[in-house]
């Protein structure tokens, strides 16, 4: 699949890419932490009763928050290392 193929992306693609990529990390880790830790707190202040009115479930999506968060920083790295690669050859180019 060429589309899957970013060496060929135009840069300015690259650059969007990567900064959707960023919006999207930040959006999905904003206050992950506080989250999970508030959740770790009431399941362990009520026990089960935390984990029947939903406690499991919110922990789980938090954990999808992660996941998804992660995905998007690996993206936003795959974009930043292509763009470093072309810069470094752009570098090389023009110092010959």
């Amino acid at each position: 699949m060429q589309i899957l193929n970013i060496t060929r992306w135009p840069l300015i693609l690259l650059l969007l890419g990567a900064g959707a990529s960023v919006a999207l990390l930040s959006f999905t880790s904003f206050n992950l932490v506080t989250l999970a830790m508030a959740n770790f707190d009431v399941i362990g202040r009520a026990g089960l009763v935390a984990l029947r009115d939903g406690a499991l479930w919110q922990l789980g999506e938090i954990g999808l928050y992660g996941a998804i968060s992660l995905g998007c920083w690996m993206v936003f790295k795959i974009f930043e290392s292509e763009v470093i690669l072309r810069y470094r050859d752009w570098a090389k180019r023009s110092t010959k």
